[in-house]
């Protein structure tokens, strides 16, 4: 259940940089209200479905995921402060329960530096510490336990386009885990991607479909 919830954490936000909304930072084009993404594995069955949907500022106000049945399996809700600043994630479970609860401390850049991931009884569970390259996307994500202790590193590169290609995960040791990259196609008039194609170890696992209104 805690891996559950750190792999829905990493899908629902990935960083924050409010310098620009969310579509920009996402690099989606467009005056986009809606996300949604079918995700299939290796033999085209449907995984899960997550859906995004934005304000007229163009940051993420929610993030739902659905199982192959349609069921609700999580729920994250987006609040942001007066000057339109992220303030916080508030995350519940299919049942509208509590999940978890993540705070965030920022640089000048307004780059999500620090997050602070609370379990239902307002415990600290888990705390990442990112670095971020010029144009405003994570580059390294360490990831600490509730005792401080490092225990997975996440590496990342993107292509011209600002698009995630690759994510090497690390142990507390710097053993390299798993590999994971991305090929992209099939974008729309503006340039945004609606098929993306995801190996795990170089090995197809996964491809993600995207409908965007």
């Amino acid at each position: 259940m805690r891996l559950l919830t750190i792999l829905l954490i990493c899908y629902s936000v990935c960083c924050n940089a409010q310098g620009k909304n969310d579509l920009a930072r996402q690099h989606l084009k467009g005056k986009i209200k809606t996300v949604t993404e079918n995700e299939y594995d290796a033999k085209n069955a449907l995984v899960v479905k997550n859906v995004a949907h934005y304000n007229d500022t163009g940051n993420q106000v929610d993030y739902f995921t659905y199982g192959p049945d349609n069921s609700l399996l999580a729920r994250s809700i987006f609040n942001y402060n007066d000057s339109g600043r992220l303030v916080d994630v508030v995350r519940y479970k299919g049942d509208g329960s509590f999940n978890v609860k993540t705070t965030y401390k920022f640089d000048a850049k307004g780059n999500a530096i620090e997050e602070y991931n609370y379990d239902g009884s307002g415990v600290l569970f888990m705390k990442t510490v990112s670095l971020f390259n010029g144009n405003g996307n994570r580059r390294v994500q360490d990831r600490f336990n509730e005792y401080g202790i490092l225990f997975l590193k996440s590496n990342y590169k993107y292509d011209e386009d600002g698009n995630e290609i690759e994510d090497k995960q690390y142990d507390s040791h710097h053993g390299l885990k798993f590999k994971t990259t991305y090929d992209y196609d099939n974008f729309d008039a503006s340039g945004n991607w609606l098929k993306r194609t995801t190996y795990k170890n170089d090995d197809p696992a996964s491809v993600t479909e995207r409908i965007l209104e």
